[in-house]
């Protein structure tokens, strides 16, 4: 989401129409590829890639969600879905894959 955030104001897309309203631009495109880089080699860094992560930054680079509220509403998403992932992990005493 931070990638995402970064890339959209980095190229000043945040007062752009989105990519599905206003076209696919030459700048949706960097900020997209650059974002979901971003995204990948940080998680890759980490040890914990989540593929899925992408398409969130995606969301977010490509000016779908832009204001302050739809930004806040997302990280409280993440962090309640990740939560509850935890607390079902912990309650049904899931253990983690082997890598």
């Amino acid at each position: 989401m931070l990638a995402g955030a970064l890339c959209l104001y980095a190229f000043g897309l945040q007062d752009q129409p989105s990519a599905p309203v206003g076209g696919l631009t030459p700048l949706h495109v960097i900020s997209g590829a650059l974002s979901v880089a971003l995204t990948t080699l940080a998680l890759t860094w980490i040890g914990m890639p989540h593929p899925p992560a992408g398409a969130t930054t995606l969301i977010i680079s490509l000016g779908i969600l832009t204001t302050p509220v739809q930004l806040a509403s997302v990280a409280a998403a993440v962090v309640m879905t990740t939560l509850i992932g935890w607390g079902l992990n912990m309650l049904l005493g899931t253990r983690p894959a082997p890598k």
